[in-house]
């Protein structure tokens, strides 16, 4: 009796596209409708899913799901350190691709304006954390990675509400110098 060996070439259940589909959802839920029980529900699936594929644990899409996955969880450290990750990863990916034959295609996926989008969303996360300086020192970083690279600031309105709230530390130094004495 000759044994058949049964194949089957579909893709595994928790496909790239799936992982795609799934934070695509999560995005919905968590801020476009808010609705933190369907979004939980999400992110436990999409957690699965991204636990099931090894070979995308280290991408920058991963590291950017793993944000929000801790954000929607409050744990916001982890976010902003998820979120530092991505952004890291990004720069390194352009510090490999420049004047090379892929750049072109590296620029398509992450252009100069994701950077900055980025860095906008992790200095709110510092700011949600309470440390309101590094959320403005991250706002003007961005804001000069957009002067640099002539792509448009969105996080003006955020880094002027932080700046009025916020005072300059040397006024808030010297309000303190003056308290002790």
């Amino acid at each position: 009796m000759t044994s058949r060996v049964r194949r089957n070439h579909r893709q595994p259940p928790h496909d790239a596209d799936e992982i795609e589909r799934l934070y695509v959802k999560l995005l919905r839920a968590f801020y476009e409708k808010p609705n933190r029980k369907s979004a939980l529900a999400v992110a436990a699936t999409l957690k699965s899913a991204l636990a099931a594929r090894p070979e995308f644990q280290d991408s920058i899409r991963a590291e950017e799901i793993r944000s929000l996955l801790a954000e929607l969880h409050g744990d916001l450290a982890a976010a902003a350190r998820c979120r530092e990750a991505e952004i890291r990863k990004i720069l390194e990916l352009y510090s490999q691709a420049v004047n090379t034959t892929s750049w072109e295609y590296v620029h398509r996926q992450y252009g100069f304006a994701d950077v900055a989008d980025r860095l906008d969303l992790l200095a709110a996360l510092y700011d949600k954390q309470g440390d309101t300086e590094r959320a403005i020192a991250t706002l003007r970083e961005s804001k000069h990675w957009c002067e640099s690279h002539q792509v448009p600031f969105d996080g003006q309105d955020l880094l002027d509400e932080l700046s009025k709230a916020s005072p300059a530390p040397a006024r808030r130094q010297r309000r303190e110098t003056a308290q002790r004495r």
